[in-house]
């Protein structure tokens, strides 16, 4: 088997989904689980999408923990690296609204506030990958913060690419001033730069594209994505806007991994080309608006992670 394309540092949790739609935390009846994480979602969407990965990341020494490697492996996820210990997996409780957008409304259980994701240490690869994902989150735990440098200089060093998702979700964080140095001192070591409209605002002051080129100077390709309002990028010399595809769209929870993994997976079909081919490139984002797009129509992040047949038949019918 060939080595991984893709190294994922982040997240493999439970997001327990509300199962009554539009109303507020009280009032909610009941919640069914999927797994996510925007760690374990990348790279399960990838392994989908035919791009071999592995997964760094925590998990507890429970039946929850196992179900999660469980499902990484049915994605063809490397799981060499995936750490278990003796704290729960974090189950992360998300209200939505009408439209599908979602919220994250507390953790599961209530009393606890050292999860397994929080430990992970530095177990760097014998192999040398095209790609380091990051899940910028992994900042908000002491240890994790910790490993996240160790496996940004480990790839600096050896020439590796590094994607870094903003990922941005206060409940994690219990200093927001600390969370927003922590994020830019990041961002600032990074190849790639993946944000919302939202995260570009919380972080700069503006989703302006010069300003983002200028705050994250070695980052070759930004992308700064609005939801229903299609992704902006920047890449090499290259500024352009993506429309979004319409679909019928149940749940967005994981959509900009799906988009994440989506774009990885060009890279790793075309390479450098898509650095000095305007067209290649914007149908190389446009690819992976799809593949998020697809990601929406289903409840959970990774229920309905599309093939590459799936994404082109998509595209293909949308014209």
């Amino acid at each position: 088997m060939s080595q991984p394309a893709v190294v994922c540092f982040g997240l493999a949790l439970w997001d327990a989904l509300a199962d009554q739609i539009g109303v507020p935390r009280s009032q909610v009846r009941s919640w069914t689980p999927y797994p996510g994480g925007a760690g374990l979602n990348v790279a399960c969407s990838l392994g989908t999408l035919g791009v071999r990965s592995a997964l760094i990341a925590g998990v507890g020494q429970d039946a929850r923990g196992e179900q999660l490697v469980q499902v990484l492996q049915t994605h063809q996820v490397c799981t060499d690296y995936v750490q278990k210990y003796p704290y729960p997996t974090r189950v992360v409780e998300v209200i939505r609204n009408s439209a599908g957008d979602r919220e994250f409304a507390g953790f599961s259980p209530p009393d606890c506030w050292d999860f397994a994701d929080g430990h992970i240490t530095c177990s760097v690869p014998p192999f040398i990958p095209q790609w380091l994902y990051v899940e910028a989150l992994m900042l908000a735990f002491p240890t994790a913060r910790t490993t996240c440098w160790q496996l940004v200089h480990w790839a600096t060093a050896q020439g590796v690419r590094i994607l870094v998702d903003v990922n941005w979700r206060p409940i994690f964080w219990s200093d927001t001033h600390l969370a927003h140095t922590l994020t830019l001192e990041l961002l600032q070591r990074a190849t790639a730069v993946k944000c919302t409209n939202e995260e570009a605002h919380w972080l700069f002051g503006t989703a302006d594209l010069g300003v983002l080129r200028q705050q994250c100077p070695h980052a070759t390709c930004l992308f700064v994505t609005r939801g229903d309002q299609g992704c902006d990028y920047s890449i090499a010399a290259y500024r352009s806007h993506c429309p979004a595809l319409v679909v019928q769209t149940v749940d967005t929870t994981g959509a900009g991994d799906a988009f994440v993994a989506g774009w990885l997976h060009q890279w790793a079909t075309h390479g450098e080309n898509l650095l000095c081919d305007a067209h290649l490139l914007h149908q190389a984002v446009r690819w992976a608006s799809a593949v998020a797009a697809l990601s929406t129509t289903h409840p959970g992040a990774i229920t309905h992670t599309p093939t590459v047949a799936a994404v082109q038949a998509f595209l293909d019918a949308y014209g």
